[in-house]
C-alpha cells in the first residue's frame, strides 16, 4: 500500500508546525556537558562524563565525540590530563564522525579521490586512538564498540566483525550500541544477508527480555523495507505486525524495561515499525512518548524528511484510533 493512499491524513504535511531536533534528548546533564566542550573546558567536561549513572555513561561519551570542532583541541587535553584514556576514547570517537564528514552522504561513485584519500586517513586515526585506549584498559567498552563500527567502516569481513563484537559482549553483553552495529554489519548492503540480520536480531530480543534488544527486530524491517525500495506492502505482509508488536512487549512495554537517555531512540524505531505495519495500539504508545520534543531524525529520515514524516504519521495513528 502507497503511503497514505488509505492512510489519509487530514492535516497535510506543510503545514504541520517545524520539528526541533533536540541532541540531548531532552537530557539536562547532556546538554550542560556540551556547553563545556563548548568553552573547551576539558575539566569540569570530564567531571560529568566520570559522575554520570552507569546507564548514560556511553550516552555522555557520544555527546562529547559528536561535539563540533573538538578535534581542534582535544589533542592538548589528552597531554595535560592524567589519565589520558577518556580524552582519547573521545577522540577516536569523533574521529569517526570527522571521517564520515569528509566523505559526504553521497553515493561512493560521487565521493572525489581526494575525499577518499582523508576519509581514510581519519578512519585510520580512529584505529589508533581505540587501540591505545583498549591497551591501556582492556574492558573499555565504548572504545571496543568503537572498533567495531570501524570493522564495518574498513570492510574488515564478517570474521574480524564478529571478534570485535564477541570482545564486546565480554564486558557487556546487552550494550546497545554494539548489537545495532552488528545489525547494519549483517544487513544485504555491507557483509550480509537478510537472513542472516533477522536470525541476529531474533536470537538478540528472545535471548533478553525487558531490555533494548528486542527493537533489533523492528530496526530489522526497517532495513528490510528500505532495501526492498520501501515497499509499503511489505510491512503490511501477514505476522510482520504481529512480531514488531511481539518485539515491543519485550522491550519498551516489558514490565522490567527501565528507560534511560537514549530509549527515545528506541521509542522513534518502534514507533515508526508498529505504524507502517498497523499495530496502532503500540505505535501510539511511542508516538505519545515521544511528542514533540524527543523526535529522533532516524529512522523517519529514511522515508525523507523526518520531521514531517513523523508528525503525518502520528497524526494517521491517532485520527485511525479515535473514536
Amino acid at each position: 500500500m502507497w503511503p497514505f493512499r488509505k492512510k489519509t491524513v487530514a492535516v497535510p504535511e506543510d503545514d504541520q508546525p517545524e520539528i526541533v531536533f533536540d541532541p540531548f534528548l531532552g537530557d539536562a546533564g547532556a546538554q550542560r556537558l556540551s556547553g563545556l566542550l563548548g568553552e573547551r573546558d576539558w575539566p569540569a567536561a570530564r567531571a560529568i562524563i566520570d559522575n554520570a549513572d552507569p546507564a548514560a555513561y556511553g550516552f555522555y561519551v557520544g555527546i562529547a565525540s559528536s561535539k563540533q570542532g573538538l578535534q581542534e583541541w582535544i589533542d592538548d587535553a589528552i597531554r595535560t590530563d592524567p589519565d589520558p584514556v577518556l580524552p582519547l576514547l573521545v577522540k577516536g570517537l569523533k574521529a569517526i564522525s570527522w571521517a564520515w564528514e569528509a566523505r559526504g552522504s553521497g553515493y561512493a561513485n560521487t565521493v572525489s579521490e581526494e575525499a577518499w584519500k582523508v576519509t581514510r586517513q581519519r578512519l585510520t586515526l580512529a584505529e589508533n586512538c581505540l587501540d591505545e585506549v583498549v591497551d591501556r584498559d582492556p574492558k573499555n567498552v565504548e572504545a571496543l564498540a568503537g572498533l567495531l563500527t570501524l570493522a564495518n567502516a574498513r570492510s574488515k569481513g564478517l570474521d574480524e566483525l564478529t571478534r570485535r563484537y564477541e570482545a564486546v559482549l565480554a564486558v557487556d553483553p546487552v550494550h546497545t550500541d554494539a548489537h545495532r552495529a552488528m545489525l547494519q554489519a549483517l544487513c544485504r548492503k555491507w557483509h550480509g544477508s537478510s537472513e542472516l540480520m533477522f536470525a541476529f536480531a531474533r536470537e538478540k530480543a528472545a535471548a533478553h527480555p525487558g531490555t533494548a534488544l528486542p527493537g533489533l527486530v523492528a530496526a530489522a524491517y526497517l532495513e528490510e523495507w528500505l532495501d526492498r525500495d520501501r515497499d509499503y506492502d511489505y510491512l503490511e505482509g501477514p505476522g510482520i505486525g504481529d512480531e514488531i508488536a511481539a518485539a515491543a512487549h519485550a522491550s519498551i512495554l516489558h514490565p522490567d524495561f527501565r528507560p534511560g537517555p537514549e530509549t527515545p531512540r528506541l521509542w522513534n524505531t518502534f514507533a515508526m515499525a508498529l505504524s507502517m505495519s498497523d499495530r496502532l495500539t503500540e505505535a501510539e504508545y511511542c508516538f505519545t512518548r515521544i511528542g514533540d520534543t524527543l523526535v529522533t531524525r532516524h529512522p523517519w529520515n529514511y522515508m525523507g524528511k523526518p520531521g514531517p514524516k513523523y508528525q503525518k504519521w502520528r497524526s494517521w495513528t491517532q485520527a485511525t484510533l479515535a473514536p
